[in-house]
Formats: C-alpha cells, sequence, structure tokens
C-alpha cells in the first residue's frame, strides 16, 4: 500500500523532524511519497520568471546540513520510503493549495506546532493555507532538539534516531 504525506519544510535540519517522527510510528507495510514543501513568493519580473527554474530556487534554499540530514533519513528509514522529494508552493490562495494537494494525490498533511524560521524574506508560511484545505491535517509532536556541538545540527538526526 503507498500513500502521499506532505509536511512543510524550512529548510532546517530541525523541520525534519516531523519526517523522523511520521516514519517512526508508520505501519511497515504502508510505503510513503513524502512531499518536503516551501511556500515561495515569486517575483513580478519577467526576466525572473523566464530564467529561473524551480530547482534553481530550491538549491538556493537548502542548505548542505539539511541536504545530509535527508539522505540520512532515507537511508535510514529506505524500506518505508517510496520517494521523497522537495517542492516549492507559489500560490496565493486556499484554491490553488488544493489544487495542489489534489494534483499530488496528498492524503494526509503533517504538521508541528512549532512556527518555521525563515532565511529568505520571499518564504511564507503554509499554515493558513493548510488549515483551510480539503486534506486530512495531523499535528505530530516532533522529535525534541538536543545540542550536539561536535558535529553540528546532522549529529541530532543520527543521535534522535538511535534514541528512538
Amino acid at each position: 500500500m503507498r500513500k502521499t504525506v506532505l509536511i512543510p519544510t524550512d529548510f532546517t535540519v530541525q523541520s525534519l523532524n516531523i519526517l523522523k517522527s511520521v516514519l517512526s510510528t508508520n505501519e511497515s507495510n504502508v510505503k510513503l511519497d513524502i512531499i518536503l514543501l516551501h511556500g515561495l513568493s515569486l517575483n513580478d519580473s519577467i526576466r525572473d520568471l523566464l530564467f529561473s527554474s524551480k530547482y534553481q530556487q530550491i538549491e538556493s534554499l537548502t542548505t548542505p546540513e539539511f541536504e545530509e540530514a535527508c539522505e540520512v533519513i532515507k537511508n535510514k528509514f529506505d524500506s518505508q520510503i517510496s520517494s521523497l522529494r522537495i517542492d516549492l508552493f507559489t500560490g496565493y490562495n486556499v484554491a490553488a493549495f488544493n489544487n495542489y494537494l489534489e494534483g499530488n494525490r496528498v492524503v494526509d498533511i503533517y504538521v508541528s506546532d512549532k512556527k518555521p524560521v525563515f532565511t529568505n524574506k520571499k518564504s511564507f508560511d503554509l499554515s493558513r493555507f493548510i488549515e483551510k484545505s480539503s486534506a486530512n491535517v495531523i499535528t505530530v509532536d516532533a522529535i525534541p532538539n538536543a545540542n550536539f556541538s561536535e558535529k553540528g545540527k546532522v549529529a541530532e538526526v543520527f543521535n534522535q534516531m538511535s534514541m528512538g
């Protein structure tokens, strides 16, 4: 059995705690197609719209630590993950968000009660769309953060996985 789930992300390693919690409690016979979604306002500049791609925008928003943490999670939970992709939502209303959910066949949206931390001024919080969406919204208690100064943020992924 397969299902598609959506998890909002701000491209911090801490935002992946929701994903780790979901995978830790997932039934082993359910394979997940996971979408890590980020809200981003587009420029009105025709040049920017024509010559910048979604891939370039995602590359500029992600950090090496975030990408490494995603790889760690994919390797650890390989048997449960059918696909894991990062996407951008650039719509302006709930109807556009519901169309995105329908087009991607999203069954569940997993959120945390923690507010996202945005480093890009064009990023926006998806919670206003999620609250009014037609999808099943599940609030997850994310694995608490610990301070591991020696290896940085990616060490948190390893240590929290070994604790769970």
